[in-house]
């Protein structure tokens, strides 16, 4: 663990101290100093409604992942069972979500439902639902067939076999979708929260960059930064870690 640290420690002050050696020789007030970085971080985090703006997006980004998930394994699974639905699908769904920028789709739910919740929610289902659709399909045409076909003598039920064989075997791509997915949603916020809503961390990033408050803009791109970085490594690196590399080698062993 010890071993493991070490190298990390000394990236992290190598980062700090060229920061610091670039802020000091431009000394100007458009590059702060890590400190002053940071002591804006804090001072805005701990405000008085610090706090609140960073859950209203936290709400937005889980509400729309879980809503582009829903979407995109209903869209990836309908791909496998309907021929039209695939066709609609392959040909025009998941080539319009990857192709129309995010930016785009946020302008156009700014018209649609205005300054409000919904537009960033939906700006993150659109950006988040194609990486469950195209893991779901891939993951459907990697199905053990013979467990399937087995599975088929006890049950006819579709639902049956979705709930008790096909679900579980998708869980590694689902979880790979989920990660990259939220991981998404958290940067594509930024830009849905700066043209379509009245609060949020975007929101607040946008105020800070109109009042030129410098240390503010660095602030809370800090802050985005430290909940991706948490989320990613503390959250999906420890369940990737525990249960899912646990799960493939008890699949494996089957």
């Amino acid at each position: 663990m010890v071993k493991r640290a070490v190298p990390v420690i000394v990236s992290i002050a190598a980062f700090l101290g060229i920061w610091w050696a670039v802020a000091v020789y431009n000394d100007s007030v458009l590059m702060p100093t890590p400190w002053e970085t940071i002591s804006s971080f804090f001072k805005l985090i701990f405000a008085p409604t610090g706090w609140q703006h960073v859950m209203i997006t936290a709400y937005r980004v889980i509400a729309g992942t879980l809503l582009g998930a829903a979407a995109g394994i209903l869209l990836g699974l309908a791909t496998h069972y309907n021929r039209i639905a695939e066709t609609i699908v392959k040909a025009v769904i998941f080539p319009v979500l990857q192709s129309i920028p995010v930016l785009c789709w946020t302008l156009i739910f700014v018209l649609w439902f205005g300054l409000n919740d919904m537009t960033p929610i939906l700006t993150v289902v659109v950006a988040v639902a194609p990486y469950f659709i195209i893991n779901v399909w891939e993951g459907m045409g990697e199905l053990d067939t013979n467990l399937i076909e087995m599975a088929h003598t006890h049950t006819e039920s579709r639902m049956k076999m979705l709930r008790k064989i096909i679900m579980p075997m998708l869980y590694p791509y689902l979880f790979a979708a989920t990660r990259s997915s939220f991981m998404t949603a958290w940067k594509k916020i930024i830009p849905a929260e700066i043209f379509g809503a009245t609060s949020g961390m975007g929101y607040m990033l946008a105020i800070s960059f109109e009042g030129y408050r410098i240390n503010n803009v660095f602030g809370w791109t800090i802050a985005f930064a430290l909940i991706i970085i948490a989320f990613d490594y503390g959250v999906f690196s420890y369940t990737d870690r525990k249960f899912m590399r646990k799960w493939k080698a008890q699949e494996q062993k089957l």
